[in-house]
């Protein structure tokens, strides 16, 4: 899905540049609208969203596209706290 401005798309040059001028009165670094896309994936997984939702919601085709992408990141950090958890002990 192209964002549009005035019912006329922008395209992914306009999308960059409106994400680049955003960023320029920030101390944020430069990220791409795919990596928004990717970070809001992990970011909805991890907070405990069901990957049905998830897949529904990044327009896949199927729950196993989402998951052959995103889950090996989700169980990294899943251990890494329950790792965590257990040095807590």
């Amino acid at each position: 899905m192209i964002a549009s401005t005035n019912g006329k798309d922008i395209g992914t040059f306009g999308i960059n540049k409106a994400i680049d001028s955003i960023l320029s009165k920030t101390n944020l670094h430069h990220i791409t609208p795919h990596g928004l896309r990717h970070t809001h994936a992990i970011m909805l997984l991890e907070s405990g969203v069901d990957i049905k939702t998830v897949s529904d919601r990044l327009g896949h085709a199927t729950i196993n596209m989402t998951a052959d992408v995103y889950l090996h990141v989700t169980k990294k950090t899943r251990n890494r706290k329950r790792f965590e958890k257990y040095l807590e002990n």
